[in-house]
């Protein structure tokens, strides 16, 4: 596993450019949610019967 030091560029000093901050994300749906939730809960649910299946 390679060191991520070469990769990092740090600016500093009086010179330094400012971070160009991407616009705040569009509020969530509420149908999007609801499906994310249910998502989530599925894949609890299933780990839940595995998990039990496989130490039970």
């Amino acid at each position: 596993m390679n060191r991520l030091t070469p990769l990092i560029v740090r600016q500093v000093g009086p010179h330094a450019r400012a971070i160009a901050w991407e616009k705040p994300a569009p509020a969530v749906d509420a149908g999007k949610a609801l499906e994310d939730l249910k998502l989530f809960a599925a894949g609890w649910v299933g780990g839940l019967v595995f998990f039990g299946t496989l130490f039970g």
